[in-house]
C-alpha cells in the first residue's frame, strides 16, 4: 500500500471534520437563535435540523475514516452529499422566490453559501469516493 491511499483518506477526513465542526457551531448558534428570536422559530428549527444531520454525519465520518473504517468513508460521502444537496436546494428555493423571511433569504447570502460550501463539499466527496481512499479502508490480509 502506497502513501496515496493515506493522503486521500486523511484529506477527506480532515475536510469532513472541518465541515462537521462548522455545522456543529451552526447548530449551537441555531439553538441560541431559537431562544432569542422565538418568532422566527420555524425557519431556525429547519436550519438547526439540517445542521444537526450534517454534523452527525461528517464528524463521526471523519473520525472513523482516520481509523480506516469503511463506515467513516460512507459517513463522509453521505455528509458531503447532504451538504451539497441542502445548499443547492436552498439556493434553488431562493432563486425561485420561495422565502421564509429573515436575513438568510438574501440573494447575496445564497451566493456566498454556494461559494463557501460547495468547493469543500465537492472535494470531500471526490476524495472519499476515490479508489485510494477505498483501498485505505480495506483491511490488509496477511497470510499466516
Amino acid at each position: 500500500m502506497t502513501g496515496t491511499e493515506g493522503r486521500a483518506a486523511r484529506a477527506a477526513a480532515a475536510l469532513a471534520l472541518l465541515g462537521g465542526v462548522v455545522y456543529l457551531a451552526g447548530l449551537v448558534l441555531d439553538v441560541v437563535a431559537l431562544f432569542r428570536y422565538p418568532e422566527d422559530a420555524g425557519r431556525v428549527a429547519v436550519h438547526a435540523a439540517v445542521d444537526a444531520v450534517l454534523a452527525s454525519a461528517l464528524l463521526p465520518g471523519g473520525v472513523l475514516l482516520l481509523r480506516r473504517q469503511d463506515a467513516g468513508r460512507i459517513g463522509c460521502i453521505a455528509g458531503s452529499s447532504a451538504a451539497l444537496l441542502a445548499t443547492l436546494t436552498s439556493a434553488a428555493l431562493a432563486a425561485a422566490g420561495v422565502t421564509f423571511g429573515g436575513p438568510g433569504d438574501l440573494a447575496m447570502g445564497g451566493l456566498t453559501a454556494l461559494a463557501v460550501v460547495v468547493p469543500p463539499a465537492l472535494a470531500t466527496l471526490a476524495l472519499a469516493l476515490s479508489a485510494p481512499a477505498a483501498r485505505w479502508c480495506t483491511p490488509e490480509i496477511h497470510p499466516t
